[in-house]
């Protein structure tokens, strides 16, 4: 079963937003308030196994700046493959002479089933539209759909830290109760381990839940290897882990390998440590709080994935749902983390919230998958990169703008080519390397707008072997031009290229003729021509040679003016 899109009604802030999961990852971006992480407690709601996590907090939906409120509901559209299609019609055990069995045997893999959650209503029921379909099978497909659901789990790395202890109730062993404290996550954990370690003769007391077998041990011998075994499931699937991370050298790995989890209970009470034996082999023991910020991310995202009762045992078709991620990383130990988060999203599908610049690579992530969040009013809006507008533009994608800063500072030596903005610099580059229009060895590089350049003159000037600064002919091409006029004196007067002075407010993207414009926006799905430029830079690298190749005479006569010039250096 794959989900393809979530959409939100009235949840929160949120009116309506449908986040389409056409990426394995799939970031959310936008100012502080813009309601990034309603989106993925929305989310979270559709999953009822998941109810009880953080005391249900994520199922209040009522929005606090609006008096009243209106239906909320979290909807899912997914397919499902032939198998389960075939399981499902199975299990309805349905007579091939009916009705509903003429409706569904026509369904495919394509066919789309929407499954609507309202928590609107008591005990947040589930409800399915199957015109000719009774009630009856319907929910029999509906309790079908839910038990096939992908799992789904939520890190919130400002809240999530492993408690110091974690005290089960004192009638737990007698009722199972969890009770409803914001540690009932961690309880269940617990629980999970007991269950899958491998430890001879641990159900025999209890055949349902093996820590209450444990816990009913009365011969300290028999609790302590009991214990042992436990701990060499933890090593096993997540220390085991842990040093393959570190054999690769990545650095947010950034503690001894040689580290071994152990956990230790006193009545009710249990307690994760780590012993280190990295100091002359002499062992230490830890509480996981002391250990670094790359381990303790590590630990709590590993057996949140490894040992949650809901995970269907194996990493594969989950989508997971991240708050911030690494906030608290240095910037290498991010870089990382999204290469880890891209290795994971190779079989599952990944949602989180960042404003780091550091988890926006565009080499790992596709710049189209990109989302930004923004609240305007009491309203909270979910909107493609590709298509983004707003009067806010500048704060809401400040992380992508630093994430798309290139590194230029390596050689300002030789021919060099000074842009007004990255958007030049990316179709400049893709017309060098497809055409012999600009030559390969002229440098060119980005600068961050029409007078935001003085930097980059001060270099070239002194180390360049010859430079052109190409600015816009508009308002602020023009009045930048006065600017480096007086700062550096009038021989920089021809160093500095106005594209088509000829015409006003005229800028790069202008020399693409209608046709060629047309087909950049429909390869690239945004309507925003300097995206398409990016798109097409880090998303569409296979299709570059193609679009410049059946680019129109029209187009490249324009773009004459800009050739001859980069060709004077």
């Amino acid at each position: 079963m794959k989900i393809l899109s979530f959409t939100i009604n009235n949840y929160r802030a949120i009116e309506e937003i449908k986040l389409k999961l056409n990426f394995q990852i799939n970031p959310i971006i936008g100012i502080n308030e813009a309601g990034k992480t309603s989106v993925l407690k929305a989310i979270l709601a559709f999953d009822r196994t998941r109810d009880k996590f953080n005391r249900g907090e994520h199922l209040e939906f009522k929005n606090k700046y609006i008096i009243g409120s209106k239906e909320c509901t979290i909807s899912a559209d997914l397919i499902l493959d032939r198998g389960e299609l075939e399981s499902l019609i199975s299990k309805l055990k349905i007579t091939t002479d009916s009705k509903e069995y003429s409706i569904l045997s026509k369904h495919d893999e394509h066919t789309i089933f929407t499954l609507r959650r309202n928590l609107s209503q008591d005990n947040y029921p589930y409800s399915i539209l199957l015109d000719g379909v009774s009630e009856a099978v319907k929910e029999h497909i509906i309790k079908f759909l839910i038990s096939n659901l992908p799992y789904i789990q939520y890190f919130d790395d400002f809240a999530d830290r492993v408690p110091e202890e974690i005290e089960f109730p004192t009638d737990y062993i007698y009722k199972r109760n969890l009770g409803k404290g914001k540690d009932r996550d961690w309880k269940e954990i617990i629980e999970e381990i007991f269950k899958r370690a491998d430890t001879e003769g641990i159900g025999e007391v209890d055949d349902e839940n093996h820590l209450i077998s444990y816990l009913k041990v009365q011969n300290v011998d028999t609790k302590g290897d009991i214990l042992s075994d436990v701990e060499a499931t933890l090593n096993r699937e997540i220390i085991n882990e842990w040093k393959r991370i570190k054999k690769s050298g990545k650095s947010f790995a950034d503690d001894s390998d040689k580290l071994e989890l152990v956990i230790t209970n006193e009545g009710n009470v249990f307690r994760f440590k780590v012993k280190d034996k990295s100091h002359n082999d002499r062992t230490r023991t830890f509480d996981i709080s002391e250990r670094s910020k790359g381990f303790q991310w590590f630990f709590n995202y590993m057996i949140k994935l490894k040992f949650n009762p809901n995970y269907k045992g194996k990493l594969e078709n989950s989508i997971f749902l991240l708050d911030e991620p690494g906030s608290y990383l240095h910037s290498s130990a991010q870089t990382e983390l999204l290469n880890e988060l891209h290795s994971v999203s190779k079989k599952n599908t990944i949602i989180y919230c960042t404003h780091s610049q550091f988890l926006l690579n565009p080499e790992v992530i596709k710049l189209g998958s990109v989302k930004i969040a923004e609240k305007k009013g009491s309203q909270i809006t979910l909107q493609n990169f590709g298509n983004f507008k707003s009067s806010n533009d500048k704060g809401a994608l400040s992380p992508i703008y630093q994430a798309l800063h290139l590194n230029f500072a390596n050689d300002f030596l030789g021919k060099i080519v000074i842009t007004e903005g990255i958007t030049d610099y990316y179709m400049l580059s893709i017309l060098q390397r497809y055409t012999s229009n600009i030559d390969d060895q002229i440098k060119i590089i980005p600068s961050s707008g029409a007078s935001q350049s003085s930097t980059l003159l001060s270099i070239a000037i002194p180390f360049s072997d010859n430079f052109v600064l190409l600015l816009d002919n508009d308002q602020a091409g023009k009045s930048a031009q006065k600017k480096y006029l007086r700062e550096f004196g009038d021989f920089l007067k021809d160093k500095i290229h106005l594209y088509n002075s000829t015409k006003p407010k005229f800028v790069l993207e202008d020399y693409l003729c209608e046709e060629d414009t047309i087909r950049l926006q429909e390869l690239t799905n945004s309507n925003d021509v300097k995206r398409c430029l990016g798109f097409l830079f880090y998303d569409y690298k296979d299709k570059q040679e193609d679009f410049v190749n059946k680019l129109s005479r029209s187009t490249l006569k324009n773009l004459e003016d800009v050739f001859q010039r980069i060709k004077l250096l």
